[in-house]
């Protein structure tokens, strides 16, 4: 399997599983409030920071700890790629945040296209609409600069002086 393939698929897989857990315990805590937070929120910075607390916080602390200590996450793992500085050693910290940063961009601007001011299923024509064009457009930008060169670097991996290698 191409190494660009590898990537994405991997990345599918990390968020299918933090989906599969997240929106899990968002139910609970849905079931065992009664309905807090969700009926309780209506202004879209009171969502927002909900979003930011109990999805945004727990997805960025998985990439970050499971690249910078374990050198993979779950998806990474699954299909033997490794995450590593330019010279092959362990990231640092700083490295592992400045790529979570990187590649959650597109998913946090979303958030707050979506929410702010107002979330967009409360009004009839959004005033920010057009500014979801940013985020789709990284995500292209990032999977074409993946693409491009055979799945080595990704734009977060130019950024923060890391690459992805085979983990056998």
């Amino acid at each position: 399997m191409k190494l660009s393939v590898k990537r994405l698929f991997a990345y599918w897989l990390d968020f299918v599983l933090l989906a599969v857990v997240l929106v899990g315990l968002q139910g609970l805590v849905y079931i065992s409030t009664g309905g807090f937070p969700f009926d309780a929120f209506t202004k879209g910075y009171q969502i927002e920071c909900w979003v930011l607390f109990s999805m945004s916080l727990p997805v960025w602390a998985y990439f970050v700890g499971f690249e910078r200590y374990r050198r993979q996450t779950v998806g990474k793992r699954l299909l033997g790629l490794q995450v590593a500085s330019g010279d092959g050693s362990a990231i640092r910290l700083r490295q592992a945040f400045g790529r979570t940063l990187v590649r959650l961009l597109p998913w946090e601007l979303t958030h707050l296209i979506v929410l702010v001011p107002q979330p967009w299923w409360d009004v009839e024509r959004p005033a920010n609409g057009s500014l979801i064009y940013i985020p789709n457009a990284l995500i292209v930008l990032y999977i074409a600069v993946l693409l491009a060169n055979r799945g080595k670097r990704g734009v977060h991996d130019f950024l923060a002086g890391t690459k992805i290698v085979e983990s056998n």
